[in-house]
């Protein structure tokens, strides 16, 4: 194209040079725009390109057959392409000048005639289609755009489904003709079947793997296909639904057209759910944790037990007060926080519900305490300053002696003289640990006047625990000390002889009401020694025996004897007398009393008593005598009949007969005997 339109410009200025006038104005014409139309425009008007001379257009077509031209009017003979020229006349002062461009003629869009909708009964089985009337003489061919609802074979359409269908009539391409279609919407009318119910179900993954589906009721007699939206969670084998996984799946109940019923379709929804996890709290357990001033502690978390493998995460409602890193729980500064724990779901487990359980973080503190206190007894009551603490706990305080100084609300009194320990408790809290300072307060009192302390005596091995105290006006307790313990010890103010000889006991009085300590007085205190006495003899008895006199050991004190039994279940002692009460065994206690020159003695010996012997009773007969004997029944009630008329121990006369003796001792029948008297 460039070549043929330089070879024509360049004949063009040939020709300016040879025809025109020297003065001739030269004709600039742009380049048209290619051309492009269809067959069945048949004729056409070119626009022809802009140009700066005002000259006549006419049109050159280098391939006559393709069209042929009347000035700027074309008329379309067949399809194809070829270069056109344009040719503008000279005018005025302007030369004549021509552009080149190209004509494309393409296949003609056929005008088709109409492709009716139609509406048929699906008893009708099928229909033939007629083609729309066309432009071309392109052949026809039609398609079903739903094979389901009907399908085409040639030009006839087979009724498979009630519903609609879009029917494409289709014209194949000519030398000369684009291919066409047109498209019918076909309506085949059908009865839909009436049916049942088709309900959702819901299985549990562990519980049943296959279930048998109960197809819908239906006045149809089509066939029935199952489907499964998911199949990766139910799949079916025939009528059969094969649970795979836990999830949820659509299943649609298709029904083919049958007699003259069009198809139809129900869906049920299936749930497969997954095993819930049996789960305990195991040793996932509330913790405590102390945390010392500025410090951080680490503590793995126990999961709970459960029967599932899914993974567990933990999370904490405050990550300020305790952060959470996997298992890693990291306590970092005092408070309270709930950890939650929950198991992911895996394979046929679902998650579990969340657990919790409380973290109480809870620091440490050194508390100072308050400094000790002296008062005198009656001075003004004082409040308490409790140490500075970063806990808000409730602060509580108790006095070692309530008497001396008393506590009340935070608030001290001074009653009695005395010492006291105050304790301080501020209670634990979510965020810090229970915490105790103690301080002294000394009440001072006017001490007491005391009178004499008399000497004392104790026997060795003999505890005073009532000594003869000096006369005093204070009520305060006394406190001993000896100045020879191997002769008299001291233990809780209880004195005790050791050995035979003399020590000194030292008493003062604390401080108790208004009065204070009182100076400390002392006594002598003589210990005398133990008697030498000969040993108890053990002794048994027999039950029913009667009482028997304890006969004393010999002994160098002169001291009276008292005794007590341990069991007067057995055996009883009444001024050294012994009386049987059952069988069995009894430590009887003998207790010397002390006297000027012996300390009290004890000794001890052992009583058995032994059950009396069996009764036993016998009759013999002799002449018209019938003589009745018993043994071994002092103290029991001994009841002998003859015939049933009460008779006595001993010689019975008696009539001739028959003669029954019976014998009853304590209500227990010993004896029955028979005899024939003459």
């Amino acid at each position: 194209m460039r070549i043929k339109s330089t070879s024509f410009i360049v004949t063009l200025t040939l020709l300016a040079s040879t025809y025109l006038p020297a003065q001739a104005a030269v004709t600039l014409i742009q380049t048209p725009t290619p051309v492009v139309t269809t067959l069945e425009q048949k004729t056409i008007t070119l626009t022809p390109p802009i140009s700066n001379s005002p000259g006549s257009w006419t049109v050159v077509i280098d391939n006559p057959a393709l069209a042929t031209a009347n000035g700027l009017t074309l008329t379309l003979l067949t399809v194809g392409t070829s270069v056109i020229e344009y040719f503008q006349a000279a005018s005025g002062e302007y030369t004549p000048s021509s552009r080149h461009s190209r004509l494309t003629i393409n296949p003609g869009i056929p005008t088709l005639g109409a492709f009716a909708d139609q509406s048929v009964n699906l008893s009708q089985g099928s229909i033939t289609l007629a083609a729309p009337t066309s432009t071309s003489d392109g052949t026809w061919s039609f398609e079903s755009l739903n094979s389901d609802v009907a399908v085409v074979s040639g030009n006839t359409v087979s009724l498979r489904d009630g519903g609609t269908v879009q029917i494409r009539a289709n014209q194949a391409t000519t030398q000369k003709w684009a291919a066409a279609s047109k498209t019918m919407t076909l309506t085949i009318n059908a009865p839909v079947p009436t049916i049942g119910s088709f309900s959702d179900i819901t299985l549990s993954i562990d519980s049943v793997s296959k279930v048998q589906l109960t197809l819908p009721t239906s006045n149809s007699k089509g066939g029935w296909t199952l489907t499964s939206s998911d199949p990766s969670v139910a799949s079916f084998e025939g009528y059969t639904l094969v649970a795979l996984k836990t999830g949820t799946s659509i299943v649609t109940a298709k029904q083919s057209a049958a007699g003259g019923f069009r198809s139809t379709s129900v869906q049920m929804k299936v749930s497969i759910l997954a095993v819930a996890p049996t789960v305990a709290k195991g040793n996932f357990k509330d913790i405590a944790i102390e945390l010392d001033p500025g410090a951080t502690k680490v503590v793995v978390l126990q999961p709970p037990t459960s029967n599932s493998t899914g993974a567990w995460t933990y999370a904490s409602s405050n990550a300020v007060i305790a952060s959470i890193n996997g298992q890693v729980l990291t306590a970092l500064k005092p408070g309270k926080v709930t950890v939650t724990a929950t198991q992911a779901a895996v394979g046929n487990f679902a998650a579990t519900t969340p657990e919790t359980i409380t973290v109480k973080v809870q620091g440490k503190q050194s508390l100072t305490p308050p400094a000790s206190v002296t008062k005198l007894v009656g001075d003004p009551a004082i409040k308490i300053a409790h140490p500075t603490s970063l806990s808000d706990g409730a602060w509580s305080a108790v006095s070692s002696a309530p008497t001396i100084v008393g506590v009340t609300n935070g608030v001290l009194s001074f009653d009695s003289a005395g010492r006291a320990i105050i304790t301080l408790t501020q209670a634990a809290t979510d965020s810090y640990l229970a915490n105790t300072v103690t301080f002294e307060v000394l009440v001072i009192g006017t001490p007491p006047t005391l009178g004499a302390f008399a000497a004392q005596s104790v026997g060795v091995g003999e505890k005073l625990t009532n000594p003869v105290l000096p006369n005093s006006n204070s009520q305060g307790k006394w406190v001993f000390s000896s100045s020879d313990p191997s002769v008299a010890s001291i233990v809780d103010n209880v004195i005790t002889g050791i050995k035979a000889g003399t020590a000194v006991i030292s008493a003062y009085q604390e401080p108790a009401g208004k009065y204070g300590q009182s100076p400390t007085v002392q006594a002598n205190i003589t210990v005398k020694p133990s008697p030498t006495i000969a040993a108890f003899a053990n002794l048994e008895l027999t039950m029913g025996a009667g009482a028997r006199q304890i006969a004393a050991p010999v002994s160098q004190s002169t001291g009276t004897w008292s005794y007590s039994s341990s069991n007067p279940a057995i055996a009883t002692v009444s001024n050294g007398v012994l009386n049987p009460v059952a069988v069995g065994s009894v430590t009887i206690t003998g207790t010397q009393a002390g006297n000027s020159t012996f300390a009290s003695a004890v000794r001890t010996f052992t009583v058995l008593v032994k059950a009396a012997p069996e009764s036993r009773a016998s009759a013999s007969l002799g002449g018209r005598v019938i003589s009745v004997y018993v043994a071994n029944v002092t103290g029991k009630s001994v009841i002998v009949k003859i015939n049933g008329v009460i008779a006595r121990v001993g010689k019975n006369t008696v009539g001739a007969g028959k003669r029954t003796v019976t014998v009853q001792v304590n209500g227990k029948l010993l004896l029955t005997k028979q005899f024939t008297v003459k």
